[in-house]
């Protein structure tokens, strides 16, 4: 005799199906041909953030120029600076309808110094932006006094990433103020890049033969199909929404000399409406196709004085507390130590 019987699906008595109550959305990588392929240093690259289409929106943090460094013509044993990302950007524009939101001068600067306080594992995680070993960076610039031994993981990379490098334009206003939704905007977002002079990209014992191009610029981006996200960005512009973002003004250049000058008097008279922080970068000036450009001076401050007027307002820091609101203001999670520290 034979019986059967049901079974249930799942003979846990308290099984519940897992249900996904997130937003879930389509996503995309689309890389699309730039207006100029090419560029030299000293050439303007004018990027507008695409409109894209109804009810797509733009993932934060996710546009970039894409290209490859051509470094030939120059010195056969030339090869990038560290952080080339940052070091190609001498100055940025970021203009909105016509409306400069910023013009940061010395960008190369600030960015490469900021960069500086990522973690190691970050900053292993760049290979596109020019953070690698000095055997890699040779390696990959194509340097004629490259290792050639000794060098197996390093040669595995190149064969993956070879000349290709990417600028991500990461300023604040698409990457800290939720997803960019530019179909919604009657104007167009708009980022000018002025390229730095070889001398500030490129290493070589010849400072008559420095020399490099940028070729098959494309521009990257991702974005996501959402209704919902694109409905929620139209009712927030709607109704009025604040763009936050840092603006990064290079005020000045004072030159000295580290060991007779013992004193410095920086008067600082910018027309703005409010202030966040002064930044005194302090870096020794180098020689053409030697720029080391992670390398900045720390000089022994022992006392900073500020005078504000009409108040005649007197505040003087200490040595310790100089270096604490150095480091708070440059970290940005525990645990960081700076690569760079003289």
């Amino acid at each position: 005799m034979y019986y059967t019987m049901s079974v249930q699906e799942n003979l846990h008595p308290t099984y519940n199906k897992k249900t996904f109550q997130a937003l879930r959305a389509k996503r995309e990588v689309n890389r699309i041909a730039f207006k100029k392929s090419e560029a030299n240093p000293g050439d303007e690259l004018d990027v507008r953030v695409p409109k894209l289409h109804e009810s797509e929106v733009l993932v934060p943090g996710s546009l970039a120029l894409v290209f490859e460094i051509d470094l030939s013509g120059g010195h056969a044993n030339n090869c990038l600076v560290q952080n080339v990302r940052r070091a190609l950007v001498e100055r940025l524009q970021v203009k909105f309808g016509g409306t400069i939101l910023q013009d940061t001068v010395k960008y190369s600067q600030y960015k490469t110094f900021e960069d500086l306080f990522l973690s190691q594992e970050e900053r292993n995680g760049m290979i596109l932006e020019d953070i690698q070993s000095e055997d890699l960076y040779k390696i990959r610039s194509g340097a004629g006094d490259k290792k050639t031994s000794g060098v197996d993981a390093e040669n595995v990379l190149n064969g993956v990433f070879g000349s290709r490098y990417r600028i991500r334009l990461d300023n604040q206003l698409i990457t800290e103020n939720g997803v960019f939704y530019p179909m919604a905007l009657y104007n167009d977002l708009e980022f000018i890049i002025t390229l730095a002079k070889a001398e500030d990209v490129v290493r070589g014992s010849d400072s008559t033969q420095l020399k490099y191009n940028l070729k098959n610029i494309k521009l990257e981006y991702k974005m996501i199909h959402s209704k919902a996200l694109a409905d929620e960005a139209v009712s927030v512009y709607t109704s009025g929404k604040e763009f936050a973002y840092d603006y990064v003004q290079h005020y000045t250049k004072v030159n000295f000399k580290k060991d007779t000058d013992t004193f410095l008097n920086i008067e600082f008279n910018s027309q703005i409406r409010s202030l966040k922080a002064l930044l005194f970068l302090f870096i020794e000036p180098h020689d053409a196709g030697a720029r080391d450009s992670e390398k900045f001076i720390f000089p022994d401050l022992t006392k900073v004085s500020v005078t504000a007027p009409p108040t005649c307002f007197t505040t003087t820091q200490s040595k310790t507390l100089i270096c604490g609101e150095r480091r708070a203001a440059c970290l940005r999670k525990k645990k960081m130590e700076p690569i760079t520290w003289i």
